[in-house]
């Protein structure tokens, strides 16, 4: 697997409806330590009055060693979520609206891959477990996510889930952030659900674009820094 940059990277994403307008954005970090990375991310919709504001510990193999989710919706807390990932567990301890729910254990096989609380720059690191090998072949990676609704702000509770995920190819990309050597990636979270197309940086998975048929929104990086050890 690509090992991380010197130190990590921030930048800006937005949420562009077809005529251009923006409609939300999503501010974050990507910070690299010797044991790991830690991706912090705060999200806002503005149709939807929604605010996301989500950490994740991962290891050096950007497995999820915890994470922390919580959403704001018109102005009132919706739900607080952290999840503990053990070698065979998820320990999840959670607070909906105002009332605080019994910390629930999910079993697993093995150490969970993947954690999704839907920052869009969380999606993009599920490319790390995915990787480049078998181009164009779904490959289903077991995870975790806070909501299975689009926006991750309906049903908030601790939900196993199987997404699928293909590598498509090597692609250079123009974004507003500027002109990428990218890896396509096609992402389907339900089967009921469309395929997403995916294009992050190799590397260290930095977030540059995704359409979704679901949706009417176009997702796009529109600045970034690389941050110095």
């Amino acid at each position: 697997m690509d090992g991380p940059r010197t130190g990590g990277v921030s930048g800006r994403i937005a949420y562009l409806a077809a005529d251009g307008r923006e409609t939300g954005r999503e501010r974050f970090e990507i910070l690299h330590h010797p044991g790991g990375h830690v991706l912090r991310a705060l999200c806002e919709i503005d149709d939807e009055a929604l605010l996301r504001d989500v950490t994740l510990a991962m290891d050096a193999d950007w497995r999820p060693n915890d994470g922390f989710c919580r959403i704001v919706k018109n102005g009132q807390p919706l739900a607080a979520m952290w999840f503990d990932v053990g070698a065979e567990s998820v320990r999840v301890t959670a607070r909906i609206g105002q009332q605080s729910s019994n910390e629930l254990h999910l079993f697993t096989q093995s150490r969970l891959p993947y954690l999704g609380l839907h920052p869009l720059q969380g999606d993009a690191l599920i490319t790390a477990v995915r990787g480049t090998d078998d181009p164009g072949r779904f490959v289903g990676i077991d995870a975790v996510t806070n909501s299975v609704s689009p926006n991750g702000d309906e049903a908030c509770r601790a939900v196993p889930v199987r997404i699928e995920v293909a590598y498509i190819g090597e692609e250079t990309i123009s974004v507003i952030a500027g002109r990428f050597d990218a890896r396509r990636y096609a992402v389907r979270w339900r089967e009921d659900w469309p395929a997403a197309d995916l294009w992050v940086r190799g590397g260290d998975h930095l977030f540059l674009r995704m359409r979704w048929a679901l949706v009417p929104t176009t997702y796009e990086l529109t600045a970034f820094q690389e941050l110095s050890a």
